[in-house]
């Protein structure tokens, strides 16, 4: 169905673009789930209305073109599920909630591993089986994507090759979470040697504070997957500076009556100044 193309590119350009928005994470996934909703609804409204041209057309559209956006929106939603949950706590605590996240998907591709391996091999002797929809009244192989009320729009096995392709897509993404964890107690440890900073923080610490919440609230740092207190934690090694009350701290500048990001407001004033006596050179 090459009507089709142009709904994919498009989607393909979109999340490409929600990708490298500089915004708060959890903003970010709901985004890419709402922008993954839309194309869904929009191909079921195609398929509807639009009758594949043979029994092949159909089997790659049910087990290449759809399974593919399902996987994001299992991806997405799976990401977003783990930003909300996340223990905001020690690194021990985060790692073993990851870890058991892989231990739950690695169960589920045992459960059915025969298709796993179908699917994965790129097979094709069953297609005629699993990716046409007269063939639907076999056992439903799930993920919970709320897709499956219109009945021409699912065959039997196309939500489990989603999951097939999420699997791998949440595999990569929670092993990257737990070697960034890893780098961060590695760090600490290397901070434990005596290792000194050569740079020290000249302001005071209510604006290093300042600024520690504004990196992390942006997601300028690890796109936000970062606790406020291992920020702190690096900050306080990189400048050599101990900084303690942060969380009363951050509460006074809350509590400030006029000009509450006080010193990020001079930050862009000096660097706009600066730009201007370049501009004046």
């Amino acid at each position: 169905m090459k009507s089709i193309n142009p709904l994919i590119a498009n989607y393909h350009s979109q999340k490409l673009i929600q990708d490298k928005m500089q915004v708060i994470c959890i903003k970010k996934l709901k985004n890419q789930i709402k922008l993954t909703k839309e194309l869904l609804d929009k191909l079921r409204v195609h398929v509807r209305n639009h009758q594949f041209k043979e029994q092949k057309e159909e089997i790659y559209f049910f087990k290449h073109i759809k399974p593919s956006v399902c996987a994001d929106l299992i991806y997405f939603k799976s990401q977003l599920k783990y930003q909300l949950s996340k223990p905001n706590t020690i690194n021990s605590l985060s790692k073993n909630y990851l870890k058991n996240q892989l231990k739950k998907l690695e169960s589920k591709k045992r459960k059915n591993l025969n298709f796993y391996k179908y699917y994965k091999q790129e097979n094709t002797f069953l297609d005629n089986v699993y990716f046409l929809r007269e063939n639907k009244q076999l056992d439903l192989f799930s993920a919970d994507l709320s897709i499956h009320i219109d009945s021409e729009f699912y065959t039997s096995h196309d939500t489990l090759a989603a999951e097939v392709i999420a699997y791998d897509l949440l595999t990569n993404f929670y092993k990257k979470e737990i070697n960034k964890l890893k780098a961060i107690t590695a760090g600490k440890f290397n901070n434990s040697q005596n290792i000194k900073s050569p740079i020290n923080w000249t302001a005071s610490k209510t604006d290093l504070i300042e600024l520690i919440y504004a990196l992390k609230i942006s997601g300028a740092v690890n796109t936000g997957h970062i606790n406020t207190k291992e920020l702190v934690t690096f900050f306080s090694s990189m400048f050599n500076i101990e900084v303690t009350n942060v969380y009363k701290t951050y509460s006074e500048i809350k509590n400030r009556n006029t000009e509450r990001s006080k010193f990020l407001n001079k930050l862009l004033h000096d660097f706009e100044a600066k730009l201007e006596y370049d501009d004046g050179i």
